[in-house]
């Protein structure tokens, strides 16, 4: 009995990431009529585990780390509070923003790479802007310990990521 709780206690306290800075790290953002859709991306990334690409066909999850909430959820709200920070023009049309992620996870190159189709549409449901978008955002080295980057450092990269899509959106339909 002894050994097994002393097994147990070793094991470092699960971590929960955020892909939202704190609120004292981001711009203060009026809303707009720029309404982002839910966040759209494969099923593997529909959870709560921390995916790492570690070889070409192989997805190893980080260990003791969590994300906060599910992915998706995540990257629709840090895409709308990005977009509410970054417009100067065009705050009161009646937008919707559609993202479709194919890939969005740190990849062995040491980056992580986003993956996205989007489009933009008025009220008539009229496109207004669509692109493809390939964003790679890179990632520090691993402790000496681990060749794998902190959960600390996955989430300020993948936050990196997103605020990047954000931003080539509003440039390219604002």
């Amino acid at each position: 009995m002894a050994m097994l709780l002393a097994g147990c206690s070793s094991m470092p306290p699960l971590k929960h990431v955020m892909l939202s800075p704190p609120q004292t790290q981001r711009l203060a953002s009026q809303s707009s009529n720029w309404d982002v859709r839910r966040v759209q991306m494969p099923e593997y990334l529909d959870n709560y585990e921390i995916q790492l690409r570690t070889e070409d066909y192989v997805l190893t999850q980080l260990p003791n780390a969590r994300w906060a909430e599910r992915l998706p959820v995540a990257t629709t709200r840090l895409l709308q509070q990005t977009i509410n920070e970054k417009l100067q023009n065009g705050r009161d049309k009646h937008y919707e923003v559609h993202v479709d992620i194919d890939t969005f996870e740190p990849q062995p190159s040491g980056n992580v790479v986003l993956a996205a189709e989007w489009r933009v549409t008025d009220a008539a449901d009229t496109v207004v802007a669509h692109d493809d978008t390939l964003i790679k955002q890179p990632l520090a080295e691993g402790d000496a310990e681990s060749s794998q980057p902190s959960a600390g450092e996955i989430g300020r990269s993948m936050s990196s990521a997103i605020r990047e899509l954000a931003m080539q959106i509003v440039a390219r339909t604002g």
